[in-house]
């Protein structure tokens, strides 16, 4: 079998369940040796209060006791604006052969054309799409190229240019409801492994 590298980025702003439970979700499915869960540097979207460096620790001693899932500090490191095509070109020029394995929300999925160079992006490995709502509206342009490359997720199907759809039940957790919560003052030991850390932070204690 071929070697693949699983990858799955974003804000984790916070870290909570759900991310992990999709992290080992596309590690086990796959049968990958490694997932790297790599935190956006600089967000499209501004992340008030928490820092990149504080997002990407977190995310780390959320990983401590997690088996072949590590956190990858590339993009906190750049300190700018990373484009997943740029951040996959890099990983794939340091591991030229190993599949890349890279999960994305099907919200997010069902966006892909507006992303830099996306049709590229389609081609630099195994796309892998967590299903969530949104994901059964595909525009036109995204919904054929899921028809044309779309294949049963399994470790077998692994291919450069596919697409599967994670087969796992989501938790009905995301960050924004843990970072409502925090403003809240209310507990949120049940939606994040890092739970005591986040309160006693007091980053998100002014964020609505």
């Amino acid at each position: 079998m071929q070697q693949a590298l699983g990858i799955y980025g974003g804000t984790f702003n916070p870290v909570h369940f759900g991310h992990l439970a999709l992290a080992r979700a596309l590690r086990d499915t796959f049968a990958l040796s490694e997932v790297r869960l790599i935190p956006t540097g600089v967000p499209p979207h501004r992340t008030p209060g928490v820092s990149a460096m504080q997002r990407l620790e977190w995310l780390k001693l959320s990983l401590i006791s997690e088996h072949q899932l590590n956190a990858d500090d590339r993009e906190v490191r750049k300190g700018k604006v990373s484009f997943t095509f740029d951040t996959l070109t890099e990983l794939q020029q340091e591991q030229p052969h190993s599949l890349l394995v890279w999960l994305i929300g099907g919200d997010s999925f069902a966006h892909l054309p507006s992303w830099y160079r996306w049709q590229e992006l389609l081609e630099m490995g195994h796309l892998v799409v967590a299903n969530r709502p949104g994901f059964d509206k595909l525009p036109a342009d995204i919904a054929g190229e899921f028809a044309k490359r779309y294949v049963e997720a399994s470790p077998q199907a692994l291919a450069r240019g596919k697409i599967s759809v994670l087969p796992t039940p989501l938790m009905p957790v995301s960050s924004t409801t843990v970072r409502e919560k925090l403003a809240r003052g209310e507990d949120v030991s049940n939606l994040s492994p890092i739970a005591a850390i986040l309160q006693q932070s007091g980053l998100y204690s002014k964020n609505t």
